[in-house]
């Protein structure tokens, strides 16, 4: 099986980009929304092809989504002719790109609800059928119907060119099982949307609603499919979208390339996108959260980040998230808005350099430091303000794509799970998500419990992860520390075997070492993976919360 997407779903300024976007969060294909401009326009092909050149994407299908407002079967013969003449087009331009399946959508004004539309329907394949078939394309069917009708459907148009597009949410609404759906279907299937819902589409991720994908898994090897999976999920920001990729190849057990972990660490020191390259691949890192002066003079220079972009590209070094940690709730009102004006520059910065998350603490009430504790942080002001900064914060990502990566601590405002899900439930954009970094909420009271922390934590907010540290936990006295990874008493066996089986897709950033530390530091990672997988770590599963 391979995997792509849709592309609504990764969005972008055009063709280009949006191949781009989808092979980015490890796409090998990207399903193509026909619309009749793009089919009126003769140039569509040259750039479709361009951007299959350029990236190495295939096109499983194109999607002819105006057809749900008047389609092939429409009772009104003029529509219905130009529909046709779309699928007409879509069938030339498919032989020439490759493109094995063109989808005809029967939801909306299009769906079948009697036996008319049903003939009308298929009479309407039964011509184009040929045409598609002579160009080795298929026509793929997806509505409302329930296999044994798609079967009458198949044997009224009695043509190979013929299939069913399934897909695994959209049946429940019809009080409908898609596993036993996809039994019934065998063969018919061609191609399989990858989505979830609780109650309309496309209302929750993958994984946290009603379908029931281990089933589903099982009834696909059932029927021997092997084609194509393709997110119809939520349009989200990459990082989102990556996991949502990532949950398709782990669930499915599709194979995927580069599986082995992209390490990385701070970028605080450096001075020149040059520097920044050749250390950090001296040290065999592959991923930088960019910070310092190069941060700085970014957010001051445009043709700087340009340049910087360019050079890091070039070298292939990600840049998985801006450093733009600020005190949103800091007690001196002045320091607190240009703390918020430094953020949203960098949400506004960060796609121009490559990234598209910023990640941030909450803050603390204290005087004393960014992370210092203080007896105000449990109080209202200290939430009411905490709740204004992402009121103003999330505009600007929004605006631009980016992510806002908020990092709870025990020491500051957000420091329990219960205010995490608190906040994002008050908080439900796309553009607010979490970085992936549990060392942070053991106290020194939680030490005992660190391991069901972890567990919680983990299957509470597997979806939410667009940045993962790895550091640890030391204890001084009656308080706990955060020094580098494998110096303290953290269980890291659990949650590395998270990431390498849940969330590959996350580069793991090193924290609180110097750069000299961390070739022995990716060596002890190393250690406590192989470790963990030899023992059988039973990995940590995901759950709506």
């Amino acid at each position: 099986m391979q995997v792509g997407v849709l592309d609504s779903v990764v969005g972008g300024r055009d063709v280009l980009d949006r191949f781009k976007r989808a092979r980015s969060v490890g796409c090998t294909g990207i399903e193509v929304m026909l619309l009749r401009r793009h089919l009126r326009d003769a140039g569509t092909p040259a750039a479709l092809r361009a951007a299959q050149a350029a990236t190495g994407l295939e096109i499983p299908t194109f999607v002819l989504d105006e057809h749900n407002f008047g389609g092939i079967a429409a009772p009104d013969r003029d529509v219905a002719s130009a529909a046709a003449e779309d699928v007409r087009v879509a069938v030339a331009w498919a032989a020439e790109l490759g493109v094995g399946a063109i989808l005809l959508p029967f939801f909306v004004e299009a769906e079948i609800r009697d036996d008319a539309a049903f003939e009308r329907t298929a009479t309407a394949f039964r011509e184009l059928c040929p045409l598609a078939a002579a160009r080795g394309v298929v026509l793929a069917f997806e509505g409302t119907l329930p296999a044994a009708r798609v079967h009458a459907l198949a044997e009224r148009i009695g043509s190979p060119a013929f299939a069913c597009y399934f897909d695994l949410a959209n049946l429940l609404v019809r009080g409908l099982d898609p596993p036993t759906e996809i039994r019934d279907l065998g063969g018919l299937i061609g191609r399989v949307h990858v989505k979830d819902l609780l109650v309309r589409k496309n209302d929750c991720h993958p994984g946290l609603g009603r379908v029931d994908f281990g089933e589903c898994v099982a009834a696909l090897a059932e029927i021997g499919y092997d084609g194509w999976l393709v997110l119809e999920t939520p349009a989200a920001p990459l990082p989102v979208v990556a996991r949502d990729v990532t949950f398709t190849y782990t669930t499915f057990g599709v194979g995927r390339e580069h599986a082995a972990p992209v390490y990385g660490a701070f970028a605080d020191g450096q001075v020149s996108w040059v520097e920044l390259a050749d250390t950090f691949a001296a040290l065999g890192l592959g991923a930088a959260q960019l910070g310092g002066e190069l941060l700085d003079r970014s957010l001051a220079d445009d043709g700087f980040a340009a340049e910087g972009r360019a050079v890091l590209e070039a070298r292939g070094l990600q840049l998985p998230a801006l450093s733009g940690y600020r005190n949103l709730v800091a007690p001196d009102a002045p320091t607190r808005a240009a703390n918020l004006d430094h953020l949203r520059r960098c949400l506004e910065l960060a796609p121009d350099l490559g990234t598209w998350v910023v990640a941030t603490g909450s803050g603390t009430r204290s005087a004393e430091h960014d992370w210092a504790d203080h007896p105000d942080n449990w109080g209202k002001e200290a939430w009411r303000l905490l709740d204004d900064a992402i009121e103003q914060l999330l505009p600007a990502a929004e605006a631009s794509g980016a992510v806002l990566a908020l990092e709870g601590t025990w020491m500051t405002v957000l420091r329990t799970f219960t205010q995490l899900l608190d906040l994002l439930e008050r908080h439900p954009s796309t553009n607010l998500q979490l970085v992936c970094d549990p060392y942070n909420y053991v106290s020194y009271e939680l030490l005992p419990a660190q391991d069901r922390l972890l567990d919680e934590f983990l299957a509470r907010f597997e979806s939410r992860f667009v940045l993962a540290h790895l550091k640890d936990v030391g204890v001084d006295g009656s308080t706990t520390t955060r020094p580098e990874f494998g110096a303290g008493v953290f269980h890291h066996a659990p949650l590395l075997e998270f990431l390498r089986a849940h969330r590959p897709d996350l580069p793991l950033v090193l924290e609180h070492l110097p750069l000299e530390h961390v070739p022995a530091a990716i060596a002890r990672v190393e250690t406590y993976t192989a470790s963990c997988r030899a023992s059988c770590c039973s990995p940590h599963r995901a759950r709506s919360s």
